[in-house]
């Protein structure tokens, strides 16, 4: 009975330390696209189209890693 009681806190600890480090990787991923779209911005701006075009993609690249996160975040959550 013990053992059980322990491998279930550990479980939970696990499953806290898990949403604390998607949390992370959204927030992370969240302040990078706004970085990238403030830097295609200035970039149009300046009439520097290549490396707004750069900016451009890094906001797709992430949006897409975002929505990766929000896959694995929705997956955690139905296993619970």
């Amino acid at each position: 009975m013990a053992d059980n009681k322990a491998v279930e806190e550990f479980a939970m600890s696990e499953a806290e330390k898990t949403a604390d480090a998607l949390k992370d990787l959204e927030r992370i991923e969240q302040e990078v696209a706004a970085e990238a779209e403030a830097s295609v911005e200035d970039y149009d701006a300046m009439g520097d189209e290549g490396k707004a075009a750069e900016a451009a993609e890094t906001v797709f690249e992430f949006e897409q890693a975002q929505i990766g996160t929000d896959m694995v975040g929705g997956e955690l959550s139905e296993d619970k």
